[in-house]
């Protein structure tokens, strides 16, 4: 009996390192894990418009979580398994705060990320939302620039402010004073991200694993960001890489290499595979 069921990896500062790029080796290793018996996935803040063709491009079959466990997409059909948005008027206010100390404001659906905000943090944006698979084509995240976002998206699956993070945490406990009924996180310092009350990524892990009929227990997570926190608490085994902050690694089972050590793969080497045994 193999110790996983499910492998869900996060992709930026954990699959992706410091370049956006997916190490040479993880390849062979997610065919080996395969192999075994053991169903892998991808769980990710990005969009599914990023997510899906990584999956392919990595030969992945199994449905995948994108904008933050807001959704859950069948990898060979494109349908999606479970979707949850925001309300307009949840986005509303959300952009007001986001507005009132001049942060860039993104509304994030399935196929577009739209911007409110200056071009200066639009660069930074599009520069972090790439994907760069080496000799491949370049996996680009679809960015429109709007003069108001709300206007734009009004009930996307994901809602995103942008500023340094003193800013940030500013705003966060404005959020948590006007009882909006929404869940905070970050993906990185500089992004404070929201989605519906209940969604997030271990949300996301609980339902997909009730769809693919296997236990929590049997699972294994990889991440290394807050919003990864919620499906470390709820899958079996939690990992998180060299480069997560303290509280990451605090939350974790185990700590793996850095993203820029190759961590997933000595993660799916070292632990994964021998397990498999």
């Amino acid at each position: 009996m193999q110790a996983y069921d499910l492998i869900a990896i996060d992709i930026d500062g954990t699959l992706l390192n410091s370049q956006n790029t997916v190490s040479d080796s993880i390849i062979p290793l997610l065919r080996a894990v395969e192999a075994q018996g053991t169903g892998i996935t991808l769980i990710s803040g990005r969009p599914a418009l990023t997510v899906g063709p990584l999956i392919q491009e990595l030969g992945l079959h199994l449905p995948y979580v994108s904008s933050g466990g807001a959704q859950i997409t069948d990898a060979t059909t494109g349908k999606h398994i479970a979707s949850f948005a925001l309300q307009r008027a949840e986005v509303q206010a959300l952009a007001e705060l986001g507005r009132a100390v001049h942060g860039g404001l993104i509304a994030m659906e399935t196929r577009t990320l739209y911007y409110e905000g200056s071009l200066e943090k639009l660069k930074l944006v599009h520069d972090a939302n790439d994907i760069s698979m080496g000799s491949l084509e370049t996996i680009k995240t679809r960015i429109i620039q709007v003069d108001d976002v709300v206007l734009a998206s009004p009930t996307p699956l994901k809602f995103t402010i942008s500023d340094m993070p003193a800013i940030l945490a500013k705003v966060e406990d404005q959020v948590k004073t006007s009882g909006l009924a929404v869940y905070s996180t970050y993906s990185s310092p500089v992004y404070l991200e929201f989605t519906s009350a209940s969604t997030n990524k271990g949300h996301a892990l609980q339902l997909l694993a009730e769809h693919l009929g296997i236990t929590l227990a049997r699972t294994l997570v990889i991440g290394d960001s807050p919003n990864d926190l919620s499906m470390f608490s709820v899958a079996g085994t939690a990992i998180a890489m060299g480069n997560a902050m303290p509280q990451i690694k605090s939350a974790a089972h185990l700590i793996a290499p850095s993203n820029d050590e190759d961590g997933v793969a000595w993660v799916l080497r070292e632990i994964v595979l021998q397990r498999g045994e």
